[in-house]
């Protein structure tokens, strides 16, 4: 009986090694990255002091980030044109100048933001961005500040009449 008892055990075992060495030998492994989510704060319109050679006039930051990691930032590309006037013909132009963190003064910098260049918050090991861009590549300042500049002769060379001008600000997620 127990010899019968084996060999039926054997047996079955036989029928049950093969179907196992004929199954799937696959993991699979999945996971999510969510949306990167955060408000982008722009200074808001304007007036600029006719004859004004600097007027600040605020900053781009970044709050309430999330969905960021280390490697993962968010750029934000500053377009603009010169300043014109429907009326007449001549266009006044300006530069931007960045005020940076870390300078003695911080208005004194030679950082200029050109039209269609872009400030760089980079993504925190918290899953958020700095408050601040940083100028890339160095990597080193958090800008604090946008300054526009306007040269005397430029004013002196304006004619009569109501200028705007608009800077639009698009941003978007980026792999570092």
């Amino acid at each position: 009986m127990k010899k019968t008892l084996a060999a039926i055990l054997i047996a079955g075992m036989a029928f049950i090694l093969p179907l196992s060495a004929l199954a799937d030998g696959t993991t699979t492994l999945t996971t999510t990255v969510p949306d990167a989510t955060y408000t982008l704060n722009i200074p808001a319109d304007q007036e600029i002091p006719f004859g004004a050679t600097r007027t600040n006039i605020g900053n781009v930051t970044v709050t309430d980030s999330t969905g960021f990691a280390e490697g993962k930032n968010l750029e934000v590309t500053a377009v603009f044109d010169e300043i014109k006037c429907e009326n007449t013909s001549t266009t006044i132009p300006y530069k931007i100048r960045l005020s940076l963190i870390g300078i003695e003064n911080p208005d004194s910098s030679d950082e200029y933001l050109e039209s269609g260049d872009f400030l760089t918050f980079p993504g925190t090991a918290q899953g958020t961005v700095e408050e601040n861009a940083t100028i890339l590549p160095q990597g080193v300042f958090g800008v604090s500040g946008l300054n526009i500049e306007i040269n005397s002769t430029d004013w002196g060379q304006a004619l009569a009449g109501e200028y705007a001008t608009t800077i639009t600000f698009t941003s978007e997620v980026v792999a570092g």
